[in-house]
């Protein structure tokens, strides 16, 4: 049905359309999501390479197809590459929504997950304790996203 939808999005729409982007996207993360990330990652590179053209870099939805893509690549064991997308995710996003946003905070668990993967265990701990402490702020202790954050810290000690 993704696929449908992304066929009838490109005719109707055009390749370069907002809406046939985000479907390209949805396509990948169910690829990806099923176990086929091999399949997912042409589809990302191609939503993230268009979506900057068309709504540029710092637009949610190109931040969006930069998390997608990083995912793929981690889901491949390729964490050397994801690591400067969510990176970059992170930086774009400490800009437009604030360091203790919740959405920013949860691109600081994705990257220290990268990090961590790359057993760069002390990068991935201050990540996590970061996040844990502007969860703390943000959402307050017994917030889920604050005992995930817990959680996570806890996984990387």
């Amino acid at each position: 049905l993704e696929q449908r939808r992304l066929e009838a999005s490109e005719s109707t729409l055009g390749i370069s359309h907002q809406h046939t982007l985000v479907a390209m996207g949805n396509l990948a993360t169910t690829r990806r999501e099923l176990g086929r990330p091999r399949e997912a990652e042409s589809l990302d590179w191609k939503r993230l390479q268009m979506s900057e053209k068309v709504l540029g870099g710092e637009h949610p939805d190109t931040l969006e197809a930069l998390g997608n893509l990083a995912a793929t690549l981690s889901e491949l064991g390729r964490y050397a590459e994801a690591e400067p997308l969510d990176r970059r995710r992170l930086e774009a996003s400490e800009r437009a929504l604030g360091q203790n946003h919740p959405d920013t905070l949860i691109v600081i668990g994705n990257l220290a997950a990268t990090l961590n993967a790359q057993g760069r265990i002390f990068e991935a701990e201050a990540l996590e304790r970061r996040r844990l402490k502007a969860s703390e702020q943000a959402l307050g202790p017994e917030h889920p996203r604050t005992l995930s954050a817990l959680g996570n810290l806890a996984m990387t000690l």
